[in-house]
């Protein structure tokens, strides 16, 4: 269930009408993409959240207590000092699009604007001055990937360009006959055709509202009409009548501000807070949902894999039965060595008597023309060699296939009752000590893409923090050089050779916890000639400060701005 535009008008409504006035008295970011604001307000603590998250933007007051990093990212320390101890002013929905501005009276006078936009992966949270210039983005967005609108600070911050579309809520009901007469010349079009005009006609309109609007008008362009200018009329009045939806054992799948066609009427249930049901579908529907698809994307591969498998040990036993008439090319070379007088020169075939047949026939055997006798009796030798050798490979590889074949039905099992998205790494991880692959890496062919193209780098997370480690000379310098990012943190024993340890940053590195840099200097210190020290040297920098030697050997690196932690192993 999307944030639509309806919603963020619920929401704005909503949050004008509880905690407008009121003061922040707390912010925190629990993880890198959300943001709690704590606004007092009638006596009480109400927590806003607000998430730039691709698969779940969203702003919603919530009861959930949240766990926060030790350290402040700094977008959060960049919001403390300017709102903290401020008071939010009012919510605006900017021409009913899913933008909401939120201002706030800093405790110097100041006035700031809290830009939110829901809109997929291009959701941000903005803080802008009121002169419109940008003082920090949760997600800033240079030139490179935005040459129209840079979101860095100091620079002027521009709304998303305009879709050119009709505002529902400005629109008159002369012009929505106008225009419904021009798309549809008082036809009757079918839902779907009625939905996708909507949807492409006016600004706001989600694919579930226009949904719903054509099939309260089941094709009636006049009575579209009529429940088009009833539906923004209420909007703008701010009459909306949230539900949270189950489905038919009870569980949240979805909510909306007000009742819909397209769900049965046992199937929702009224609240009196848009931000409540936005609260529960998030915290319970949701995290079903996501495990859910996790375990059926999980699954999938699992039964591709296993079908593969299958094919695979079916057409090696295949080969297996071919390899059982090897023997017969043992029999041939001893039979043309036994009657060497009976092989012509430049023959391309003989008859040979076949002393291993009880009756004694007589066989036509192949020859090479350009061998002789002995010659193409050790060429029959050398294919029974060979088919003897790819037997026995083959029968081992086959071994090899059932194990783990064996081992993938078993996990299959298992995952078929999971209950926590953490289960599905756990099983993932069984089955990549067997070097099986069944991550995002993997082809869309079935085939697994090993993880780092095959170069031996340890991945390990702290938090939320991913550090990778160099497990040989090459490794080192594939990580170094095709890995890391120029912000990533990069770790080494000073003066001592041990591994390249990354920690990547997000292009955030002042933001990276004291104790997740010291657990990837422990394991620079361990995955190094220095580990049984009592204390080890270990300097770290920046990515981009950091250069192979050149001419040097696999791994050896030269480096400056560093800085070094003592480390016992």
């Amino acid at each position: 269930m999307n944030f639509d535009s309806i919603i963020l008008s619920a929401v704005a409504a909503e949050l004008n009408s509880r905690i407008k006035s009121g003061r922040v008295d707390g912010i925190h970011q629990p993880s890198p993409l959300d943001m709690v604001l704590t606004i007092r307000q009638g006596g009480g603590n109400h927590g806003l959240l607000i998430s730039a998250e691709a698969d779940s933007p969203r702003i919603h007051l919530t009861s959930v207590k949240r766990p926060n990093p030790k350290t402040p990212p700094g977008f959060c320390m960049l919001l403390r000092k300017y709102l903290a101890g401020g008071r939010l002013e009012g919510v605006e929905q900017v021409d009913f699009d899913r933008i909401l501005h939120l201002k706030f009276l800093a405790y110097d006078g100041e006035r700031l604007t809290l830009v939110v936009e829901i809109m997929g992966k291009h959701s941000n949270i903005i803080l802008v001055s009121a002169e419109g210039k940008i003082l920090g983005a949760v997600k800033p967005v240079g030139r490179s990937k935005n040459r129209y609108r840079e979101i860095l600070p100091g620079r002027q911050y521009l709304s998303p360009p305009p879709l050119n579309k009709v505002n529902p809520l400005a629109v008159r009901p002369e012009e929505l006959s106008h225009m419904l007469h021009e798309a549809f010349e008082g036809g009757c079009p079918d839902e779907k055709r009625l939905a996708s005009w909507l949807k492409d006609s006016f600004t706001g309109i989600s694919p579930f509202i226009a949904r719903e609007l054509a099939k309260r008008s089941e094709g009636d362009t006049g009575r579209l009409k009529d429940e088009f200018l009833a539906l923004f009329s209420g909007v703008r009045e701010g009459e909306f009548l949230p539900v949270i939806i189950s489905d038919d054992k009870g569980r949240t799948v979805g909510f909306y501000a007000f009742p819909s066609l397209q769900y049965p009427e046992e199937n929702q249930h009224e609240r009196p807070s848009i931000c409540t049901v936005a609260d529960i579908y998030f915290n319970t529907a949701l995290p079903r949902e996501e495990l859910e698809d996790a375990r059926e994307e999980f699954l999938s591969r699992l039964r591709r894999e296993m079908e593969g498998r299958k094919r695979s040990i079916d057409s090696m036993k295949e080969t297996l039965q071919e390899y059982q008439g090897a023997e017969r090319f043992k029999e041939i070379g001893e039979l043309i060595l036994s009657q060497p007088s009976l092989i012509q020169p430049e023959a391309e075939s003989a008859e040979l008597t076949d002393y291993y047949s009880p009756e004694g026939n007589t066989i036509t055997v192949s020859l090479d023309p350009r061998l002789n006798a002995a010659e193409n009796a050790e060429a029959y030798f050398k294919k029974f060699r060979k088919a003897l050798s790819g037997a026995e490979s083959l029968k081992e590889q086959v071994l090899r296939e059932e194990g783990e074949l064996g081992l993938i039905e078993k996990v299959l099992k298992s995952a078929e009752s999971i209950t926590k998205t953490e289960q599905i790494e756990e099983l993932r991880k069984v089955l990549l000590e067997r070097g099986i692959q069944t991550g995002k890496q993997e082809a869309a062919g079935g085939k697994a893409k090993p993880e780092f193209e095959g170069y031996r780098i340890q991945k390990i997370t702290s938090g939320n923090w991913e550090i990778l480690v160099g497990l040989n000379g090459e490794s080192n310098d594939y990580l170094l050089n095709r890995v890391a990012r120029p912000n990533d943190l990069w770790l080494h024993v000073k003066a001592s050779p041990s591994a390249h340890v990354v920690i990547r940053t997000n292009n955030k590195p002042q933001t990276v916890p004291p104790q997740v840099l010291h657990a990837a200097a422990e394991l620079a210190a361990r995955h190094s000639e220095s580990k049984h020290s009592s204390l080890v040297p270990v300097d770290y920098t920046l990515r981009k400060y950091v250069r192979k030697q050149k001419g040097g050997p696999p791994g050896k690196a030269l480096y400056v701005n560093e800085r070094t932690l003592f480390i016992t192993p």
